[in-house]
């Protein structure tokens, strides 16, 4: 161990956590790349594409274990902490371990922890919250009962020790399938092929009519369309979402080209890389709305007649 590590250690543990506390919220202020790091090990663990999972419910239990693991190598691959010598990181110079669970106190610790730093952190996939903060696993703060691992778990008075960091943040991005409705869920999944038409592609087309007005994210496309060999394009032109739903008066928008603009103008979200956004339009007057090919046109209401849709300009 270096001297300057040796000091680091030597300090209270009030002082080492304010140190790390504070490493933490300047590589990360607003709590995204956390936030992303969960949402992208979520999926990463559902496995969407190649499987057409969508609820965590859904993994088996080693998969469900593997998760703590994935959240330590992605949050340690994001930010480049150090490696601890006892723990899974060094940040400021202090070793803290990594834990996640999916209860809030469900952490468990190791007899080579008591003591040490330890980052906690939580994420529930169906109301699209997560926490994380640090605590000190001191003897005073586990129980006394201990799993088969000698392992150890926090008390209550423990949990209320934690300081939770970036509390304000809004939430992880979410799980669109999974907070449907379960009606919604079944028309998608149950759609099935027309002449010419790949089931995925056909699923792919009734997330399309179900979700619009909000940003489609490109794990919902790639997991509604698992099985097809490029999800995203079947979204496009060229035999996909966005030439098959014209008739139904639906504009598909993406990132690129003229659809940002378009999507603007119509008060939609602006979709980024991999996104999509889909609306009912009809024709507008008094320019009202988006401008597509020298003609107008604003978001339909239920009592507005289906007309074929535009061309947004490529």
């Amino acid at each position: 161990m270096s001297e300057v590590s040796t000091q680091l250690e030597l300090l209270s543990g009030v002082a080492q956590l304010d140190l790390v506390a504070a490493e933490l919220l300047r590589l990360d202020p607003s709590g995204d790349q956390v936030a992303a790091v969960l949402r992208d090990t979520l999926d990463q663990l559902l496995d969407g594409r190649r499987r057409g999972r969508w609820n965590y419910s859904a993994l088996h239990k080693t998969e469900k274990t593997y998760m703590g693991t994935l959240v330590e190598i992605n949050l340690h691959r994001e930010f480049e902490f150090a490696d601890g010598d006892v723990t899974d990181y060094r940040i400021a110079g202090i070793e803290v371990d990594c834990k996640f669970s999916q209860t809030i106190g469900g952490w468990e610790f190791g007899p080579e922890l008591e003591g040490r730093l330890a980052l906690v952190v939580w994420a529930n996939d169906q109301t699209s919250d997560w926490r994380a903060g640090l605590v000190r696993a001191t003897a005073d703060v586990l129980r006394e009962s201990k799993n088969r691992d000698a392992k150890r778990k926090l008390t209550r008075e423990g949990v209320g020790r934690i300081r939770w960091l970036w509390a304000d943040h809004p939430g992880l991005a979410p799980n669109q399938l999974l907070q449907m409705s379960d009606a919604q869920r079944e028309r998608i999944f149950s759609a099935r092929a027309r002449s010419g038409t790949r089931h995925g592609q056909a699923r792919l087309l009734q997330l399309c009519r179900e979700l619009q007005g909000v940003v489609l994210r490109r794990t919902t496309i790639e997991t509604v369309g698992w099985g097809l060999d490029d999800p995203l394009k079947r979204m496009r032109s060229n035999g996909g979402a966005r030439e098959k739903l014209r008739s139904e008066g639906l504009v598909v928008l993406g990132h690129q080209d003229n659809d940002p603009a378009v999507a603007s103008s119509l008060g939609l979200p602006v979709p980024s890389k991999g996104q999509f956004v889909v609306c009912r339009v009809v024709t507008s007057e008094n320019s009202v709305g988006a401008e597509i090919n020298g003609s107008w046109w604003r978001r339909a209401t239920a009592a507005d007649p289906v007309v074929p849709a535009p061309i947004v300009p490529r």
